[in-house]
């Protein structure tokens, strides 16, 4: 009989799943497409780029409204897809970033974030309604404007 030894079994590990880079993308999207751009970021644990996207987006809006308000609304043509595209990318660089650097994502995060701002969009109603008399003040106050 010959001597046949067996060769050690090798496992091959499991191939890395993409859903932390594709959780980043989705929130990026989702919530990018109603003004919150960088929660995507804030998922994969990048706060610096969260932070940077987050403002960055909201000075551009602002720009945006200037520009537009000055045209009549012209320009509104180009500044929504501008804005989709602008969503999109960062979407897709968050979701680059979490393959890249390996990042687990965490949903803890985009809670809290969720929560501040839920908690800083309540803060900011609550001094308008006090500066400007309450909202039937403000509201006659539009109505008087048409």
């Amino acid at each position: 009989m010959a001597n046949n030894p067996q060769l050690p079994v090798q496992y091959q590990p499991a191939p890395e799943t993409d859903s932390t880079g594709l959780i980043a993308l989705i929130v990026e999207v989702v919530f990018g497409l109603f003004g919150l751009l960088g929660l995507g970021w804030l998922y994969v644990g990048n706060y610096g780029m969260a932070l940077a996207v987050f403002i960055g987006y909201w000075v551009l809006l602002g720009g945006e409204l200037v520009v537009v308000g000055i045209t009549g609304g012209l320009l509104a043509c180009i500044t929504i897809p501008l804005n989709l595209v602008l969503v999109a990318v960062s979407g897709i660089k968050a979701r680059e970033y979490a393959l890249k650097t390996g990042a687990r994502g965490s949903i803890g995060h985009v809670v809290l974030a969720l929560g501040l701002a839920l908690l800083l969009v309540c803060g900011l109603l609550i001094v308008a309604t006090v500066l400007f008399g309450g909202l039937a003040a403000l509201s006659d106050g539009l109505l008087n404007n048409l």
